[in-house]
């Protein structure tokens, strides 16, 4: 969700992380059908599955197509189907895979979490929210469309009900880093350096590689005055990015170390 990480980018200099991409998309299980057609249709969604995992998204399309000519009313195969080509970048056939999902089970909160997150790609904000929220109306323990509304609110500036959001994503999936992360991220947008910091610290306690939360709370350490936690965790975040092969953000957080060692 690119339109999202840059709508983060201009708060903090590290960019928003988000559990958001073609593996996030869920697959809904499919209703028995006799048993010949059930056994073929259930092979065919086998096989795409298998090659979505192999990365073969063109492969999967192929068996989710077939598994459609088995079954026109197979929901998992049009939300399989709708997965690879989001997975492909092909935002439009994916909402057009969801939209017959949904189609054939109005309420059915996956494959109104997956057009909402598809939405939120094509820059639909609306139209990503109102289907993140009827996810969340038919399934209220949906933590995953919690998230993703977060980040759609944080995208367009609504700061405390993404909070909000992130609060309940939390609270249903307390291991969540990124969400930890995201609503730190989103509470410097509002100038709670305390939280934002509280935040980062339990997103390093779960994930103590995510480079990205020692960079941020090492630039609000040298904020509020703190300059050796500051340059602490700007070195961590530095060593991270180097050791992931970010290039980018290990020369721009050795830029951010350079500022802060300054008299």
């Amino acid at each position: 969700m690119n339109s999202l990480r840059k709508a983060i980018e201009a708060v903090a200099v590290f960019s928003i992380t988000t559990v958001l991409s073609g593996s996030a998309l869920l697959v809904h299980a499919q209703t028995l059908q006799p048993s010949s057609v059930q056994s073929n249709l259930a092979n065919l969604l086998n096989q795409g599955q298998v090659k979505a995992k192999q990365g073969d998204h063109r492969g999967a399309i192929a068996a989710y197509t077939q598994a459609l000519r088995a079954n026109s009313k197979s929901t998992e195969a049009y939300l399989g189907r709708g997965s690879a080509h989001h997975d492909l970048g092909d935002f439009k056939r994916a909402v057009s895979d969801f939209e017959q999902a949904l189609q054939l089970e109005p309420r059915n909160p996956k494959a109104l979490y997956n057009r909402g997150e598809v939405r939120s790609d094509l820059g639909n904000a609306p139209g990503a929210i109102q289907d993140l929220s009827q996810a969340i109306r038919v399934n209220p323990n949906y933590a995953e469309a919690y998230d993703t509304r977060a980040l759609v609110y944080a995208m367009t500036g609504n700061s405390q009900q993404a909070i909000a959001d992130f609060g309940q994503a939390i609270r249903l999936k307390p291991k969540n880093a990124d969400a930890y992360y995201n609503r730190g991220k989103t509470r410097t947008v509002v100038g709670d350096a305390k939280g934002a910091i509280a935040d980062f610290n339990q997103a390093i306690k779960l994930n103590p590689s995510l480079a990205e939360a020692y960079g941020n709370r090492g630039i609000l350490c040298s904020q509020t005055g703190n300059k050796p936690a500051a340059l602490a965790d700007l070195r961590q975040a530095a060593q991270l990015f180097q050791k992931q092969g970010d290039r980018n953000r290990y020369q721009q957080t050795l830029e951010f170390i350079q500022q802060v060692q300054q008299p």
